[in-house]
C-alpha cells in the first residue's frame, strides 16, 4: 500500500505548492521596489505535526527573528490594512505522516501583495480593483522525514527561504540603508 501512496502524496505535495505564483527572478524583485516592512503569517499546521513537535508560534517566531535581525520592519495586522500593498510573508508548511512514522512535508514562502490588473483598457487606474496576488516567492521544498526530526528538518528548509527573500529585499532596494544590515 505505502509504494502507491508515497508516490501519490509527493506528487499533490509538489503540485500543490507550486500552483501559480511568481518565483525569485529580477521581475518579481520589482514588486520589492519601496517595500520597507512586512507581516508574517504562518499558516496553520496539522494537529499530527504540531503533536509531533512543529510549532506554528515557533516558526512565526523564527520568521520574525530573522527578518528582525536583517532590519526588516514587521508590520501588526492593523498596520498592514493601513498599506496600500498590504504586503505580507506568508508560510505554508504542510505535512502528511506516514503509516511508517515517517512525514512528507513541503514548504513554501511567499510574498502576498494588493495588486490591480491594468489589462482593462477601459478601466482608469483609480477604478481598478485591487485584490491579492503572490508577486514573490521562494521554491518549494519537498521533503521526507522521521516524525522525531520533523521540527528540525522544516526549520532547516525555512531559515535559507527567508535569507533569500531578504537577500531579494535588498537587492530591489539597494539605497536603503534599514535593509543593509549583515550581508
Amino acid at each position: 500500500m505505502n509504494r502507491l501512496v508515497v508516490p501519490l502524496v509527493i506528487v499533490w505535495a509538489w503540485a500543490a505548492a507550486d500552483m501559480g505564483g511568481a518565483q525569485d527572478n529580477p521581475t518579481s524583485r520589482l514588486s520589492l521596489k519601496g517595500l520597507d516592512a512586512v507581516a508574517v503569517s504562518v499558516q496553520p499546521i496539522s494537529a499530527a505535526a504540531e503533536k509531533d513537535g512543529l510549532s506554528r508560534a515557533q516558526l512565526q517566531g523564527m520568521v520574525e527573528a530573522r527578518l528582525r535581525q536583517a532590519g526588516v520592519r514587521l508590520l501588526g495586522p492593523e498596520e498592514q490594512l493601513k498599506r496600500l500593498r498590504r504586503p505580507g510573508l506568508s508560510v505554508q508548511v504542510t505535512t502528511a505522516r506516514l503509516d511508517t512514522a515517517e512525514y512528507i512535508y513541503s514548504v513554501r514562502v511567499e510574498l502576498v501583495q494588493w495588486v490591480a490588473s491594468l489589462d482593462d483598457p477601459t478601466l482608469l487606474v483609480t477604478a481598478a480593483i485591487p485584490v491579492p496576488a503572490t508577486t514573490w516567492s521562494a521554491p518549494t521544498v519537498l521533503g521526507i522525514t522521521p516524525a522525531a526530526t520533523l521540527k528540525r528538518d522544516v526549520e532547516a528548509a525555512l531559515g535559507p527561504m527567508v535569507d533569500q527573500f531578504i537577500d531579494a529585499l535588498r537587492k530591489a532596494n539597494p539605497r536603503e540603508t534599514a535593509l543593509r544590515g549583515r550581508r
